[in-house]
């Protein structure tokens, strides 16, 4: 029981947002985002995807695991576009001594087709 008390008075949790006007799902990349020149698209559909992904102690890098799992992956299958509008990422992770979570969603537009 000690040891599950101290663990939670060690744990920290961190939240960030990070939003984009446009994303291309061919080419996109969280740490050096680039906004494409496009013409004028509307919004349509929104969506939500998420993902989490865990780490005991040090077994792997959970949030460097769910960056090229969103960048690969995620982006490119949320739209039938090519394209993603006003899109927002929220990550989450917590950590303690021995366990970390890393938590993505990204919540973004499709474009309407013309």
């Amino acid at each position: 029981m000690k040891v599950l008390v101290i663990l939670f008075l060690i744990m920290s949790c961190t939240q960030k947002y990070q939003t984009y006007h446009v994303i291309d799902s061919r080419n996109f990349s969280i740490e050096n985002p680039d906004t494409p020149i496009t013409k004028k698209m509307m919004p349509q559909k929104k969506v939500v995807q998420g993902n989490c992904i865990g780490q005991w102690l040090f077994s792997s890098n959970a949030q460097k695991e769910n960056i090229r799992y969103i960048e690969k992956n995620l982006v490119g299958r949320m739209c039938d576009s090519q394209y993603l509008l006003n899109a927002r990422l929220t990550e989450t992770w917590w950590t303690t001594i021995i366990y970390s979570r890393s938590c993505f969603e990204l919540e973004a537009y499709c474009p309407r087709k013309e």
